[in-house]
């Protein structure tokens, strides 16, 4: 029975240790696919500086929008019925309840006041 258990924390000892190191794999395969944005990110800025030094425009000019053709379209009146509102039900008030007067029981405990401490 000892070795069972024995053997059962060798097994997870080593699934822990391939746990840790597909996180690591999986951590480094992340940077690098920031590090790769990242560098083509900073290409573009490159580029863009480098036509800023040169005194071109670095606004792209874009391509005259063609207005589509609007057909005037003639809509003929609609007559709407008015929504006729049911009245609403008044709602029963529930009854108000007077506060009784609760006869006082027997106090528990020692009285207020009281000196007859041990």
């Amino acid at each position: 029975m000892n070795s069972d258990r024995v053997d059962k924390i060798a097994a997870l000892r080593e699934q822990k240790k391939l746990d840790r190191q597909a996180e690591v794999e999986a951590r480094e395969a992340k940077e690098a696919e920031e590090a790769k944005s990242h560098k083509a990110n900073m290409e573009r800025i490159a580029k863009k500086m480098a036509k800023l030094a040169a005194g071109e425009s670095t606004v792209v000019e874009e391509a005259p929008v063609e207005e589509p053709v609007v057909e005037e379209v003639i809509e003929e009146p609609v007559v709407e019925k008015p929504v006729v509102k049911p009245k609403p039900v008044p709602k029963k008030k529930a009854a108000v309840k007077k506060p009784t007067a609760k006869a006082k029981g027997k106090s528990r405990g020692r009285p207020k006041g009281s000196t007859n401490k041990k």
